[in-house]
């Protein structure tokens, strides 16, 4: 590259720190771009002091420019989401500032612009000058929305079942129209890319663009753990979250306990719901941890890391990091999906309570399995799962504008 071309990310949220999982990818993005030596900026949304902080200490640490716009009031925004026939999720983070903004980069502004959300669609097709612009464009849409809201909708009861079907139906035209007229559009792994294929009017090939592990942030434990602790880790007011958490206690945890006495479990992650902090309240055995600065000594005390996912897309970046800690790691198919080397060697795969609960205990008792498998998948994950190995797409794809 003759000189350093100029990029514009443009995501839901400041992707920093990167504690989350759609913070963390874009984070890793923008830290690659800027590695290969292009002009990167970043223009995200925010609700909060914090918000322009972390912003601050993003551009600080990648001597980038980055710019949060603020977000109306939540009222404000799904009132004009509903007003306006779009997603939810669009009104969710629409700001007609960054609108601005877009529309200037659309023309001139920029070389490329990439949007880390399908959602985020809406500003450049409702931009003014979109069939003027001479910008690439790309998008991120990590994984098949649209499909995750259809989850929702089967999952739910009236009138939520109506809500999330509407917004699966919304947020799937608005991926078929970027897979159609953007220059090229990801998603996080190949199974994503079939549902992709068999759910959305697809006009043109998807790219994967897979997520990759920071190996100096997940390391295994010096020192074995001496008590049995099941792990679980993540955003626990987001709903597959939720869902896995509060389907393994009340169908697999008693059990288990029963089995395995003196057992413990670890629910780590920030925002938990009011459910989730009752599962606490009603067993001594269950540990909420609320946010924490570092979730890595949680795992290192850690027995084995439990993903029993019912509701989910995409590659469980939980996962990725147990199997950095050389973790044992019991999941169900979905918590498996989109991990290249997922299978019974690397790791307890069941999916109804009798399996799964049989797995955890199976997980302790068979120590010596547990320990194998952990070790496939921690030298599988280390020989393929580095974020510039990962992010080659990216890479690839950009060279061509």
């Amino acid at each position: 590259m003759a000189k350093p071309r100029n990029i514009t990310v443009v995501s839901q949220r400041v992707p920093y720190p990167p504690n989350k999982g759609e913070k963390l990818r874009t984070y890793h993005q923008v830290e690659f771009l800027t590695q290969l030596g292009y002009q990167v900026e970043v223009l995200c949304l925010g609700e909060s002091e914090q918000d322009h902080a972390d912003a601050n200490a993003l551009g600080e640490k990648l001597n980038i420019s980055v710019t949060v716009f603020p977000l109306p009031h939540k009222v404000m925004r799904y009132s004009w989401a509903l007003l306006h026939r779009q997603a939810i999720s669009v009104g969710a983070f629409y700001s007609s500032a960054l609108q601005k903004e877009v529309n200037a980069r659309l023309k001139s502004g920029c070389d490329a612009l990439l949007l880390s959300a399908s959602s985020l669609g809406y500003y450049v097709f409702n931009a003014a000058n979109y069939n003027e612009r001479t910008c690439a464009l790309f998008m991120d849409m990590m994984d098949v929305d649209s499909d995750k809201w259809r989850q929702y909708a089967v999952s739910s009861s009236f009138p939520m079942r109506a809500v999330y079907t509407r917004e699966s139906k919304k947020i799937n035209a608005l991926e078929a129209r970027a897979n159609a007229e953007f220059d090229d559009t990801f998603l996080i792994a190949d199974e994503e890319v079939r549902l992709f294929a068999q759910t959305v009017s697809a006009h043109k090939p998807v790219s994967v663009l897979g997520n990759g592990l920071d190996f100096s942030a997940f390391f295994p434990a010096t020192t074995p753990t001496t008590k049995v602790n099941f792990l679980f880790t993540g955003v626990m007011d987001y709903k597959p979250n939720v869902d896995a958490v509060m389907w393994f206690v009340e169908h697999c945890w008693p059990t288990i306990k029963q089995r395995l006495p003196g057992a413990t479990f670890t629910i780590g992650g920030m925002n938990p719901t009011k459910d989730i902090k009752q599962l606490a309240e009603r067993d001594e055995a269950v540990y909420v941890t609320g946010f924490v600065d570092d979730m890595l000594p949680y795992f290192h005390k850690a027995t084995a890391f439990v993903a029993p996912f019912r509701l989910a897309r995409g590659v469980q970046n939980k996962v990725l990091q147990a199997a950095a800690c050389k973790l044992p790691v019991i999941t169900t198919s979905m918590g498996a999906e989109g991990i290249s080397y997922a299978s019974e060697n690397t790791m307890f795969i069941a999916d109804d309570d009798g399996a799964f609960t049989d797995a955890c205990v199976r997980c302790v008792k068979e120590a010596d399995t547990a320990q194998q498998k952990a070790a496939s998948a921690f030298n599988a994950l280390h020989n393929t799962y580095s974020w510039q190995q990962q992010l080659q797409p990216l890479k690839q794809a950009l060279e061509k504008i």
